[in-house]
């Protein structure tokens, strides 16, 4: 039996790919290196997964080196290549360690890394083991482009994460005849660099050196080894990979990046890996799937609890959005010129939850969702794209939008290397027309369900009629004021941030095609929003109603009212409107029997205190401030509505 050491790959007299090279494939992503590294890693698990098994297990376990295993880490790392002149210890500060932390990424049900240990070896049906060891950007022997993987470089997120640039790759498969086969190998990215004459590409690996390559050790060697390491064994009829990242870098997603942002404990690590694999593959994830990845996240051994539509008010409503499109009863959007389906859209309204993941705010979900999560035929988040919010900060909606399978694979080839946006900039033709058409698509669908107009929720306190003028400062305290509540709660947990009645910006424009960053549309109608209108000379620009201050209690004519001051920004016919919000977070439609209904009284212009009753006010002068006056009525929480209708 060969004794394991470092290999070290020199430069062919043909070339070839320097570490650097490898490791800066994903360019310079937006995510965290552990939200990275979650999605990459389940994408390829599931990728892999096996068709006859229902299951894929997915574990993330965050470890420190036992005492009795350490010993054997030391001897791994302690040496140098075995092609190499000097024996200069490439992980010296590993060696030195008092402690050794490690990420182990492991999945069961799933394949395995078959195939040839060349690269140079002749076509055979599996090549698992060339694509992730050996090569780099490789797709040869992937069925389809439906699959998550579209570059084959999603492993540099995995080097990228550990502060050696090491990955311990310990796989099962079943080979050709049936047998099952295990194989480990050790892969590292380091510098590139000289020894003498010959330059090294700064790839290493650690297994059976030969003269050219290095092989991996084999079945009882390699378990044998993951048991000296302190990595599982499989369990007798297991397939699958674990891939151990040697001293994962663990520096705080939340805080801005620099040489002295502080590292997360071992316990914050893993709640944060659990929140990512939560947010990002949660579609995967739901138990009444018919094929689905169960995800586990442990840190030094404790498990720690993975958020899912089951325990989660936030994720359940985009679980129940999934759900219509899995049904068929989702609505289609289509592109016009060329007619084309695009997808399937499906929502759900929510009131009461809110999202305070750190993991989530760094796909920028936080509060009440305003979201659709964006998928194709892998069904994992590509990602979240932001319309705006609705009017009362405890209400939102949970959206998803799922592309056809006809138009997969157009829009696998529309994202970046990270798979976490739609661009239609790499595109061209109808192709482009198709994912811009997209984006333009759900900004009208986002603007619908927030009801993208002047508009704000008014909680109403209980009161006594003769007292309103004596509690004019806390009757009235916006959303989540100290009135009694008598909206319903989310049914299941969630922590609640701070409530303040927000002033919304008018969001009703018109907006641009997206952006090279993705779906995120750009607004042409300036800051402040409004809409074009074509005049006798060219188009000219009209200006929504805004809301400009919080609404407040006053008494007219012995009539409790609330008032909320209007912005006019010139002539315009404008249209009050006041509905009951339900507990849901959406707006009753009809009052129950013998109920009082909400309603507006009518307009005051404060200039010269006159009141026009009625829901409609004509105004023909310059820009100016109006008064909109409804009809106080005691515990409900009201939903202010003001229209232009020019």
């Amino acid at each position: 039996m060969s004794e394991p050491g470092w290999y070290a790959q020199p430069f062919r007299a043909d070339g070839g790919i320097t570490a650097n090279g490898l490791l800066s494939q994903l360019g310079r992503p937006s995510l965290s290196q552990l939200t990275l590294l979650v999605r990459e890693a389940a994408q390829n698990s599931w990728d892999a997964r096996l068709r006859e098994q229902a299951v894929v297990r997915f574990r993330l376990d965050l470890s420190t080196v036992g005492a009795g295993h350490a010993s054997a880490w030391r001897r791994m790392f302690s040496g140098g290549s075995s092609n190499v002149g000097h024996q200069n210890g490439m992980f010296r500060s590993l060696t030195q360690a008092t402690a050794i932390r490690y990420l182990a990424v492991s999945d069961r049900g799933t394949t395995g890394l078959a195939g040839p240990t060349r690269s140079d070896a002749g076509r055979t049906a599996r090549r698992e083991w060339a694509r992730f060891v050996l090569n780099s950007g490789d797709r040869d022997g992937v069925a389809n482009m439906s699959s998550g993987g579209t570059y084959g470089y999603g492993k540099s997120a995995l080097f990228q994460l550990s502060k050696a640039g090491c990955v311990l790759v310990y796989t099962r498969f079943k080979g050709d005849d049936g047998r099952l086969r295990t194989r480990f190998i050790g892969v590292a990215i380091r510098q590139s660099f000289w020894d003498g004459d010959s330059r090294y590409t700064g790839r290493h690996w650690w297994g059976l050196p030969e003269r050219e390559h290095c092989e991996p050790l084999r079945d009882a060697q390699a378990d044998s080894v993951a048991r000296e390491l302190g990595i599982p064994v499989f369990n007798v009829e297991e397939t699958g990979t674990t891939l151990v990242v040697v001293d994962p870098d663990l520096t705080d997603p939340s805080l801005p990046d620099s040489d002295a942002t502080p590292e997360l404990s071992v316990h914050e690590a893993g709640t944060y890996l659990a929140d990512a694999a939560a947010w990002n593959l949660w579609p995967i994830t739901l138990v009444d799937r018919a094929a689905r990845m169960d995800v586990t996240v442990s840190a030094n051994g404790a498990d720690i609890a993975v958020p899912n539509a089951e325990t989660d008010a936030t994720l359940a409503e985009f679980a129940s959005a999934y759900h219509k499109i899995a049904e068929g009863t989702a609505q289609p959007l289509a592109c016009g010129k060329p007619r084309k389906d695009l997808g399937h859209f499906a929502h759900q309204f929510t009131y009461g939850a809110s999202v305070t993941s750190l993991a989530a705010r760094e796909l920028g979900i936080e509060g009440a969702p305003h979201h659709v999560c964006l998928l194709r035929g892998p069904e994992l988040v590509v990602r979240y794209h932001s319309g705006p919010e609705r009017s009362n900060p405890d209400a939102g909606y949970a959206a998803v939008f799922k592309v056809t399978d006809e138009l997969d694979e157009t829009f696998a080839r529309a994202e970046p290397p990270t798979h976490d946006a739609w661009e239609h900039q790499q595109l061209q033709g109808r192709e482009a027309t198709f994912v811009r058409t997209t984006g333009r698509r759900l900004k009208d669908q986002c603007d619908r369900l927030s009801g993208a107009q002047a508009r704000r929720a008014v909680k109403v306190g209980t009161y006594a009629m003769g007292s309103v003028a004596q509690r004019l400062g806390h009757l009235l305290a916006g959303p989540g004021g100290t009135g009694a509540a008598v909206l319903p709660a989310s049914p299941l947990p969630g922590t609640s941030r701070p409530l303040v009645a927000p002033v919304p910006a008018d969001t009703s424009g018109t907006q641009a095609p997206p952006t090279s960053s993705g779906l995120a549309p750009q607004g042409e109608g300036g800051p402040h929003g409004g809409r074009w209108e074509q005049g006798r000379g060219g188009r000219h620009r009209v200006r929504r109603p805004t809301l400009t201050a919080e609404p407040r209690f006053e008494v007219i004519n012995g009539m409790p009212v609330v008032v909320q001051r209007v912005r006019l920004h010139g002539p315009d016919r404008v249209e009050g409107s006041v509905q009951v919000v339900t507990g849901d977070g959406g707006t009753e439609s009809q009052s129950p029997t013998g109920a009082v209904k909400p309603e507006v009284y009518g307009w005051r212009v404060p200039v010269d205190g006159r009141i026009v009753v009625g829901e409609v006010l004509y105004h023909s002068g310059d820009a100016t401030d109006v008064d909109l006056l409804i009809k106080a009525v005691a515990d409900v929480l009201i939903d202010i509505s003001v229209v232009g209708r020019s």
